[in-house]
């Protein structure tokens, strides 16, 4: 019952974040949930791990196809090999791409909340960020 709950926790976790990435762990958590309290199972560990490796398989199996429905957009497996358009959030985030990421700019420049820029990649886990012209 308890991995049940969890599911749904990790679930509504999802709407705050938006990554699609917690969406099939809650997903294989609450599935592997109801099936043990269906069948009155009480190990908890066999659940959670059972559930966690439904939400690998779901997520491998269904992330690019359910993202592009909801964005209307092609995503590619290798997103960052090529320039972009991005949007600054807070705390010194862009998204770009379905993902959020801290940025590199020029010293010189300040963007706003919400403001549309260029996203260059990078090699590192940072992205580099300028103006639109």
């Amino acid at each position: 019952m308890w991995i049940l709950i969890i599911g749904v926790i990790i679930l509504a976790l999802e709407l705050a974040v938006g990554s699609f990435y917690l969406l099939w762990y809650g997903l294989g958590l609450i599935i592997s949930g109801a099936i043990g309290w269906a069948v009155g199972s009480e190990d908890w560990i066999v659940q959670g791990v059972t559930g966690l490796a439904i939400g690998l398989v779901l997520m491998i199996l269904f992330r690019k196809r359910l993202a592009q429905k909801l964005l209307g957009k092609k995503i590619q497996d290798e997103f960052l090999l090529e320039d972009g358009e991005g949007v600054i959030k807070e705390g010194g985030l862009v998204e770009f791409r379905g993902t959020t990421w801290r940025y590199d700019k020029e010293k010189s420049e300040i963007f706003e909340i919400n403001e549309r820029v260029v996203v260059r990649p990078t090699k590192t886990n940072r992205v580099f960020v300028k103006k639109i012209v």
